[in-house]
């Protein structure tokens, strides 16, 4: 499992109990998105690439006719904490708004997600950035 997730897969934000888009991930959203991920973009995304203000541009990381959006999160410190340490592959889930984090070789993709593989709840629009929330 990756560093820095809570039991249900999704980045730790120690002062953040919401659950609304960019804030925690709920355990009916996790599940969704193992079980029916729809359209999964591999994506090219490091610790750089999330400003402070919490907005996180998508580049895919092949070739991908279709421009990714600016993503938001409450808690960009904890964001580019987990992928610091993070070795692995990153996708896009655009129906569930849902950045997935996978370890190892897997594609994290569908029922078995939940081994090695976490959930950041990413919003299309920004919001207030959460106190505290630092993994």
């Amino acid at each position: 499992m990756l560093r820095h997730l809570t039991d249900n897969g999704s980045v730790r934000s120690d002062g953040c109990s919401r659950y609304a888009a960019g804030h925690r991930v709920h355990w009916i959203h996790a599940k969704k998105c193992r079980q029916e991920p729809g359209q999964a973009v591999e994506i090219l995304l490091t610790s750089d690439d999330v400003r402070d203000d919490g907005w996180v541009g998508l580049r895919p990381a092949f070739d991908y006719a279709s421009d990714l959006p600016a993503v938001w999160t409450h808690t960009p410190e904890a964001l580019r904490e987990t992928l610091a340490g993070h070795r692995g592959r990153v996708y896009w889930l655009s129906r569930w708004h849902a950045l997935k984090l996978v370890h190892g070789d897997g594609d994290g993709i569908g029922d078995t997600a939940g081994r090695g593989a976490g959930l950041v709840n990413v919003a299309l629009e920004g919001g207030e950035l959460c106190e505290g929330g630092a993994a």
